[in-house]
């Protein structure tokens, strides 16, 4: 365990997505354009006409991911998650219109927004964090910069 400390909010961010927007690839480009080195999106909502995620398929160590994908219109009930050098690390929940299928999982590149996306985004400064492979475990762990 590794607990790190000394940041400061610096600024809240709304952000609104449009239809045809991918979620992942914004939150980047947010994070790059408003220069969000750390931060954490602390809450989300959208309707997506595609969700692209993976899940861990294994308890053994390196973990494997297993890719999955759901066509829509799918409402998605939350989006949260840590951005680290820039880069969203982002998990969701979503269900599909009739309610079949729930998700919960790591959100991937490909969840196109159909109608709405809304995210708040909280910058932090003072806390430069990152990821970094912890080869003796094969995950790529948080880490102070």
């Amino acid at each position: 365990m590794e607990v790190f400390k000394g940041g400061k909010v610096e600024e809240v961010i709304a952000v609104r997505l449009d239809p045809g927007d991918d979620v992942h690839e914004c939150v980047e480009k947010i994070a790059k354009k408003e220069n969000i080195q750390t931060g954490v999106i602390v809450s989300g909502i959208a309707t997506v006409d595609k969700a692209r995620w993976h899940s861990i398929s294994t308890t053994d160590f390196p973990p494997k991911d297993k890719f999955f994908q759901m066509e829509g219109p799918i409402e998605v009930s939350g989006i949260h998650g840590i951005i680290a050098d820039y880069k969203p690390h982002m998990h969701f929940t979503c269900a599909n219109s009739d309610n079949k299928q729930v998700v919960a999982a790591h959100l991937e590149p490909g969840c196109k927004t159909l109608y709405l996306t809304e995210l708040l985004i909280i910058k932090i400064s003072n806390l430069n964090l990152t990821r970094r492979l912890n080869e003796k475990l094969g995950v790529v762990q948080l880490r102070k910069k």
